[in-house]
């Protein structure tokens, strides 16, 4: 397989979210919305849809800086501390790595973030899915099998209540009863240190069927 360059990387997006997005919003009947600065990416007027791109099970749906994602949330201050350590900072060297894995990290850290996320689960999944916007709908595109799948709001909310948090190595993962992936956590992880440290999540196409 060849190597994904910085331009062809691009160009996906581009296409993601132009071409793709565009045919999505004409198959809905909407205006396309779209651009760096919103989360809605068609709308009628009455309804604004968040259309996510998907080439596997999940895709990107919420990226900020570690700073905005504990202010935004008011995030107490061990959770915090976890947050640093497991995303990483330029000062961390464990043994020549830049973050540290859940396991480890001080069990009272992880056991802080983890309460913090289930105790506040309809605040975090507003952040990550509206984001200060009125989105009414997401629409999962997958692109490899050809098919839409699409939950409102408010279906996205009653789903993720039933769910909890789980701890993975490299993750934090919101699953349902059956196991089944909803949303997770990790560090963007980029080479460049300008973004490498940032909070990234995705969401799963398990939360639509």
């Amino acid at each position: 397989m060849a190597k994904l360059t910085k331009e062809k990387g691009f160009e996906i997006r581009e296409y993601y979210s132009n071409e793709l997005e565009k045919i999505v919003c004409e198959r809905h009947n909407l205006l396309q919305i779209g651009g760096t600065k919103t989360k809605i990416d068609g709308s009628n007027g009455i309804v604004n849809k968040s259309i996510k791109n998907a080439s596997g099970s999940s895709t990107q749906v919420h990226l900020t800086t570690q700073k905005k994602f504990i202010k935004s949330l008011k995030i107490d201050i061990n959770s915090a501390k976890f947050i640093n350590l497991f995303c990483g900072d330029k000062n961390i060297n464990n043994n020549g790595i830049d973050r540290y894995s859940v396991r480890e990290i001080e069990p009272f850290l992880v056991e802080s973030f983890k309460n913090f996320l289930n105790q506040n689960k309809i605040k975090i999944i507003d952040l990550i899915v509206r984001n200060g916007f009125d989105i009414t709908h997401i629409i999962f595109n997958d692109i490899k099998n050809k098919k839409e799948y699409e939950l409102s709001y408010s279906e996205i909310i009653t789903k993720c209540l039933e769910c909890e948090w789980v701890f993975l190595r490299g993750g934090i993962h919101l699953k349902n009863f059956n196991g089944k992936t909803y949303f997770h956590l990790q560090r963007e992880g980029k080479k460049n240190p300008k973004n490498r440290y940032n909070v990234l999540l995705h969401i799963h196409k398990n939360l639509f069927i």
